[in-house]
């Protein structure tokens, strides 16, 4: 049983919050087995785009990967309203993989703030969910976080001078975990040092007025998946587009 009040304040007051054993370990697998290949033919076309041996990939909305263990968990949303109200949009998925001989990524954070120039905080308006497909380990990049404040004062000169001053975690996860953390937690990826890839899927969360522009392209998912989906699931997706039968790309109908 899980203290919703509790996990959420967790990320209000430290940015981030570990769910464990979230997603079924067959699952995982099954996930993993359909990765790999689709990443290693990334590798073998495209230079790596964030860092030295650090690729970030678009994931297609189909199975086995459009799972709603993943997308619309039960605990997670409702983690999610208690953050973020009722209206939620999920506007990216996608995945981060470092591969032996990556590199310390720059501290950064993961969206833009809405009022940079104000001293205060505002309250968390966006949300990262990340899940490993295998263990992270001291040697394979483990995400940096630097937590407690940082996703609460606005965006200094120099990330990288300020946080070398400031304590910072690299939580150790088992795959099939679920990291939920505010985008503005500054944070880094970090070296792999180990024998194989460390993939990483991602979706970002919302409030309904927030654009997570950090990425244009858009979630694309099959107008037959979304016409299955609860009405709260189509408003929850509805800046994504929709891949029709004949390959062709729709906007998702206007959803009040």
């Amino acid at each position: 049983m899980h203290n919703i009040q509790a996990l959420a304040d967790d990320i209000r007051m430290n940015g981030y919050v570990i769910l464990e054993n979230m997603i079924p370990a067959e699952t995982v697998s099954a996930w993993l087995a359909a990765f790999d290949p689709m990443v290693e033919r990334k590798r073998a076309s495209q230079d790596s785009n964030r860092g030295a041996n650090r690729f970030q990939m678009d994931m297609p909305f189909t199975a086995p990967f459009a799972d709603p263990v993943l997308y619309a968990n039960p605990v997670v949303l409702s983690i999610l309203e208690n953050l973020l109200g009722k209206d939620i949009i999920c506007t990216y998925f996608a995945s981060d993989t470092p591969f032996p001989g990556s590199d310390f990524q720059p501290v950064h954070l993961d969206c833009r703030l809405p009022f940079p120039e104000s001293p205060n905080g505002m309250p968390v308006y966006s949300i990262v969910l990340n899940t490993p497909l295998v263990d992270f380990t001291v040697d394979n990049g483990p995400l940096e976080l630097w937590p407690g404040a940082t996703h609460l004062i606005p965006q200094p000169h120099s990330l990288e001078e300020m946080a070398r001053k400031m304590p910072s975690v690299k939580p150790l996860m088992n795959a099939g975990d679920i990291l939920l953390r505010d985008p503005r937690v500054w944070h880094r990826g970090t070296p792999n040092n180990g024998s194989r890839s460390r993939p990483n899927l991602a979706l970002v969360y919302s409030r309904g007025w927030f654009r997570f522009e950090n990425h244009p392209t858009r979630i694309k998912i099959p107008r037959a998946e979304y016409e299955n989906f609860s009405e709260p699931l189509k408003a929850m997706f509805r800046y994504c587009a929709l891949q029709n039968e004949d390959g062709t790309i729709s906007d998702v109908p206007y959803h009040q």
